[in-house]
């Protein structure tokens, strides 16, 4: 049996680390100039105020990010119950009145006076860090095809089974309680994008940790039942989720956002018709500065950038993904993949609903999207690749393979 052992210069996950870090700059730089045309239709007074709130933020995000770069992931491990407990505690005061902020009937936002803090944007920090560190601890032996068998390579006493895999209760109901422990502060919100984002960002980890596709299987179908049966009770949320099947003969109602978006994308063309000259950001897109900033990119700068948006997006995943293999140990893998996730997936669910091909929910698209909260969190979830990809020093799988 010969061992070949996956090897990575430090060069190429320096490369690596490089791209990702370049390619999250130029999302936020373009998103700087997104803003400003982006909020023509609002009053000369806020749109100023607006673009120089979201440039105040850059400088933050990247401190953050920085900060989370050389965080001690191992020191973040032990004090993940307090990291969980603080982000639990923020989403409850949120919806607190005279603490927290409604906007729009949604009590996300705790008022600092000087800024606001959106509190579930907190909990995407927790699950990672929990989350990762479970994960870590119940990991099993995978045993992917006959001829291959990966071998974990860590520091830590890991539970196994006869048959390899971790058990039911330790391996996937606890995991699964956390994720619904998270889910359930968001919800006081409520905030049904981010639970949804929270839950497959979740999914993804526990399953490539090696939880059971026998699990998993029955219990989405239970969650998709009670989703539907939530949505069916619940009438606005009905409609707004639908919209999106019909949004020509609900263009006047609760499809009117969609459907201007969808029109920007269509006379934006090609090429766009150029920087603060889109009209449906201007006169007919409802804040379009927030979560249809897409639209925005669509209509003044085409086709071409819209494509570069999204190819931005993947070159992060795939730097991400190339240099997470050869991860220390498990639970920075995990850190590395749920950030990863949190960075690309929201782009991905935010790009579908902006074009008509997911069902309507509020979503921003990270570093272009008005938001401070949101741009800090994405800058902190930079910081936590780049600081697992510095410590990559020795791989996180070894692989054996056997000779007939």
């Amino acid at each position: 049996m010969v061992i070949k052992q996956q090897q990575e210069s430090p060069g190429a996950l320096g490369g690596y680390s490089l791209g990702i870090l370049l390619l999250a700059l130029s999302l936020a730089v373009f998103g700087l100039v997104v803003q400003y045309s982006a909020g023509i239709s609002l009053s000369s007074s806020n749109r100023t105020a607006a673009f120089y709130r979201q440039l105040a933020y850059v400088p933050i995000a990247f401190v953050a990010g920085f900060a989370f770069f050389r965080i001690n992931l191992d020191k973040a491990r032990e004090w993940r119950w307090w990291i969980l407990g603080g982000a639990c505690t923020a989403m409850l005061l949120a919806r607190i009145p005279h603490i927290g902020v409604s906007v729009n009937g949604s009590w996300r936002w705790i008022d600092f006076g000087f800024f606001r803090l959106q509190a579930s944007d907190l909990g995407k920090l927790a699950l990672v860090v929990v989350l990762s560190d479970f994960l870590a601890r119940m990991q099993r032996h995978t045993l992917p095809n006959k001829f291959t068998i990966y071998q974990l390579s860590s520091r830590e006493p890991y539970i196994f089974t006869r048959r390899g895999w971790i058990d039911c209760r330790e391996g996937f109901v606890k995991p699964v309680g956390i994720l619904l422990l998270i889910a359930g502060f968001i919800a006081l919100g409520p905030d049904l994008g981010t639970i949804l984002l929270c839950c497959a960002v979740g999914g993804i980890m526990m399953l490539v940790s090696g939880v059971r596709w026998a699990y998993v299987v029955p219990t989405f179908l239970i969650g998709l039942s009670g989703f539907t049966i939530l949505i069916l009770n619940w009438p606005n949320r009905l409609r707004r989720f639908t919209s999106f099947l019909e949004p020509w003969e609900k263009r006047g109602d609760e499809a009117y956002q969609l459907f201007e978006g969808m029109v920007a994308f269509g006379v934006g063309g090609l090429t766009g018709k150029g920087a603060a000259n889109g009209i449906q950001g201007r006169a007919y897109l409802p804040e379009a500065h927030t979560d249809f900033v897409f639209s925005v990119i669509g209509e003044e700068y085409g086709l071409v950038a819209t494509t570069l948006v999204a190819l931005v997006y993947l070159g992060i995943f795939w730097c991400a993904y190339r240099a997470m293999r050869y991860s220390s140990d498990l639970y920075r893998f995990n850190i590395c993949l749920g950030a990863t996730l949190f960075l690309v997936l929201q782009a991905l669910i935010n790009m579908g609903v902006v074009t008509g091909l997911l069902p309507t929910k509020g979503i921003s698209l990270p570093f272009i999207s008005y938001g401070g909260t949101n741009l800090v969190i994405m800058g902190c979830m930079v910081g936590l690749v780049l600081n697992c990809i510095r410590e990559s020093a020795r791989p996180a799988f070894v692989a054996k393979e056997a000779r007939a």
